[in-house]
């Protein structure tokens, strides 16, 4: 199950352009509206800032660094994983449908203004 809702997050997600928290915050709340385990993290991955993570299962996304405004979700490989460092756990209410779809719509919206 992790395989396919990880791909269909990376599909259903992947020009939000959401910031770095606010693509954590989504992903987590949408894994909790699939009823599948997810977890947050904020990692040191040898970066100038730190990134924000998100583990489903065995599956790994980086959501971005810390203070972008704007950025991509990227699969890790497990290279990647292993030489990185858990700052700490990142948690969220998580978000109920229609405010997902508001926060991209909102997001969208001044992101062509």
């Amino acid at each position: 199950m992790s395989d396919t809702l990880v791909s269909n997050l990376l599909t259903t997600y992947a020009n939000a352009n959401l910031s770095a928290w606010d693509n954590l915050r989504v992903l987590l709340s949408e894994c909790a509206l699939q009823q599948c385990e997810a977890r947050g993290f904020e990692v040191d991955c040898d970066d100038s800032r730190p990134h924000y993570w998100l583990q489903i299962e065995d599956c790994w996304l980086d959501c971005g660094r810390t203070n972008a405004y704007c950025a991509a979700i990227v699969p890790l490989t497990p290279n990647a994983v292993q030489g990185s460092r858990i700052i700490s756990v990142q948690e969220c209410a998580p978000l109920s449908a229609a405010q997902i779809n508001l926060l991209c719509i909102q997001n969208a919206h001044f992101d062509h203004c």
